[in-house]
């Protein structure tokens, strides 16, 4: 999680652990709500930044619903770290980003409250990061270079298809796809891998992706390469040993 301070603003010789974060302290405004979490952490926000911030936020603090009286927001099955982080980002007094490190929990919360902003920075985000894990896979020689590579894209294209964004999972389809078939179908030969496990989370996100979009992945691939013969990255050995299926 990315640091709520910047090193810009802070004095060198100041303990930043000392420093409040902001939205863990009551009695910081005088229209405070809270937040809370289902292990019993609290976040405390001004009323009128959430209303503005959120069109969910103000339907639920201004109209007729309970939260309206008790000035209270139960966030049920939220995370207090990435709610925190995601407060921070839309707050104006603080330089917190949207970034690699937290950009795959902040589109969740970015689209479920319709904060158009951060949506958008999040797509961005998500783009950039989808076209430099492939680039960066072209570069590598061996097929465990780019095992990593490959497990952030399935992983963002999962992100895709549960925040539905169309035009992230087309992207996401189209470079997962690039990849070679072994990766995500667990097919690959483990001999000369030294992190075997990464494998394997490559293959169990795949298997979580709606049946359509596993499907799009492979039509995909055949096209790539009608002989059906297939293919990984820029002819990508396996160890030091050309892999058998066909590169």
């Amino acid at each position: 999680m990315t640091s709520p301070l910047s090193p810009g603003i802070v004095p060198e010789n100041v303990d930043t652990e000392t420093i409040s974060k902001p939205f863990t302290e009551s009695g910081k405004c005088k229209d405070e709500v809270t937040l809370t979490f289902d292990d019993g952490q609290i976040l405390f926000v001004s009323q009128n930044f959430l209303i503005l911030a959120s069109p969910v936020f103000e339907a639920m603090l201004c109209g007729d619903f309970k939260e309206t009286q008790t000035r209270n927001v139960d966030l049920k099955e939220k995370k207090y770290d990435s709610f925190l982080e995601f407060l921070m980002c839309i707050h104006p007094g603080t330089t917190t980003t949207v970034n690699r490190d937290n950009v795959l929990d902040m589109i969740h919360i970015a689209e479920e409250y319709q904060v158009t902003r951060i949506v958008y920075q999040c797509k961005l985000c998500l783009k950039q990061w989808l076209n430099d894990e492939f680039e960066t896979a072209r570069k590598r020689k061996y097929i465990e270079d780019y095992v990593k590579p490959a497990r952030n894209c399935l992983y963002i294209l999962k992100t895709a298809v549960v925040v539905n964004n169309s035009e992230l999972i087309t992207l996401g389809v189209e470079i997962v796809s690039q990849f070679g078939h072994e990766i995500y179908l667990g097919l690959h030969k483990t001999d000369f891998i030294p992190d075997k496990k990464m494998f394997s989370e490559c293959t169990e996100v795949f298997k979580s992706l709606p049946a359509d979009v596993k499907y799009d992945v492979l039509a995909r691939r055949l096209a790539l390469y009608p002989d059906n013969n297939f293919k990984v990255v820029e002819s990508v050995k396996l160890g030091k040993q050309v892999s058998q299926s066909g590169n």
